[in-house]
């Protein structure tokens, strides 16, 4: 069974937990980042590109830990597709978390709950 708290991605593991307070803290403070990128409309071309691509290296390092971003997207050029496709990457494992979290506790509910007659 494949460790759905370990996230692999361009030769590198990470251990995402989304159950566990400190990392969902993480993420949520590194969300901001992304956030709070609204100075990207105002370039132009190339430039937009690759102050997108520096938020996103700002937010890994913020979520992941400092270095991270320069494992994570070690020989990719600044490209936004390539960016965008890591990062839907992460949103996928953070929801087959979520759902794997639901599922367990529905069934634990299930299994627990008062029978009705």
């Amino acid at each position: 069974m494949e460790n759905s708290y370990i996230w692999t991605i361009n030769g590198c593991e990470f251990e995402i937990d989304m159950e566990e307070a400190d990392t969902v803290e993480r993420y949520l403070s590194a969300l901001k980042i992304l956030e709070n990128s609204q100075n990207i409309e105002t370039k132009i071309g190339s430039e937009k590109i690759r102050a997108y691509c520096r938020i996103f290296r700002e937010f890994y390092d913020a979520f992941l830990g400092d270095g991270t971003s320069e494992k994570l997207f070690a020989g990719i050029n600044d490209n936004s597709r390539k960016y965008d496709e890591i990062f839907e990457s992460l949103l996928d494992i953070i929801s087959r978390q979520r759902a794997e979290s639901e599922g367990r506790m529905s069934k634990i509910s299930q299994r627990y709950a008062p029978k009705r007659r």
